[in-house]
């Protein structure tokens, strides 16, 4: 599989994206928790913060997952040297040219010998 830019293995990306979602989730609910505290409304508001924060990371995520995805499928099938497969490809076989000498493709010749 191809790599990035050299010496990126992608581990890099991953305890970024690790700390961002800590750090976000954490940053809402110390914000729940100062809510509660002036308001004395209890666990409401870091409850609330919190898992509003969380889902909503979370679609992020899955967004910029399905664009990366997106992006490796047009490489890979960049990368191929045709887009026809099955039945339409086309062979070398197609060609009776490409037949030896001596060899015939009728059914009647064949029961002969």
């Amino acid at each position: 599989m191809a790599r990035g830019p050299a010496g990126s293995d992608g581990s890099e990306d991953g305890l970024a994206k690790a700390i961002e979602i800590a750090l976000t989730l954490g940053i809402f609910v110390v914000a729940g928790l100062g809510l509660d505290y002036w308001l004395g409304t209890a666990p409401w508001f870091v409850l609330s913060f919190g898992t509003v924060a969380f889902i909503v990371k979370f679609i992020v995520e899955w967004y910029r997952y399905r664009e990366r995805m997106q992006v490796h499928e047009q490489e890979m099938a960049s990368n191929r040297p045709s887009e026809q497969r099955g039945i339409d490809r086309a062979t070398g076989f197609d060609e009776p040219a490409s037949l030896p000498t001596g060899v015939s493709l009728d059914a009647d010749a064949d029961s002969s010998a």
